[in-house]
C-alpha cells in the first residue's frame, strides 16, 4: 500500500512552540534524524526528516561557523545533571510549493527548535 501524499498546507510564517513539540515527537520516532559530521576539524550537523507542519521531507545544514554562533546553555532548566545543550532553530526547506508563499521561498514557513545534548 502506498502512503497518501501529505495534505497541502498554505504557507504560514510561524515559530509557535507547538511545532517544536511536534518536532520532538518526530525525533522520538526517528522521523527527524540528526547527523553530525566531522571533517578536517570542522563540525557540521545535518537535521533531516519530516517537517512537523507540512510533513514534507526537509533538510537543514549547520556548519561550524553557524554552530559557534548559537547560544549554548549549561545544564537543563529542571536542575538535572549539568551538560552542554546546543539549541538550533530549523526552518522548513522542503522545496514543495505552498500556496501564498513569498517568491523564491522553499518551504511551508514553519520554524522550530531542536535541542542537542552533548553526550
Amino acid at each position: 500500500m502506498v502512503d497518501a501524499p501529505a495534505p497541502a498546507v498554505e504557507y504560514l510564517e510561524t515559530a509557535d512552540f507547538e511545532w517544536t513539540e511536534r518536532a520532538f515527537a518526530l525525533l522520538e520516532r526517528n522521523a527527524i534524524v540528526i547527523t553530525p559530521h566531522f571533517v578536517d576539524g570542522i563540525i557540521s550537523i545535518v537535521i533531516s526528516g519530516s517537517c512537523p507542519r507540512c510533513s514534507h521531507e526537509t533538510v537543514e545544514r549547520f556548519v561550524d561557523t553557524v554552530i559557534t554562533g548559537v547560544d549554548v546553555k549549561r545544564g537543563p532548566a529542571d536542575g538535572g545533571d549539568p551538560g552542554d545543550v546546543l539549541e538550533v532553530d530549523v526552518t522548513c526547506r522542503c522545496g514543495v510549493p505552498h500556496d501564498h508563499a513569498p517568491e523564491n521561498v522553499a518551504g511551508c514557513g514553519v520554524s522550530f527548535r531542536i535541542a542537542l545534548e552533548d553526550s
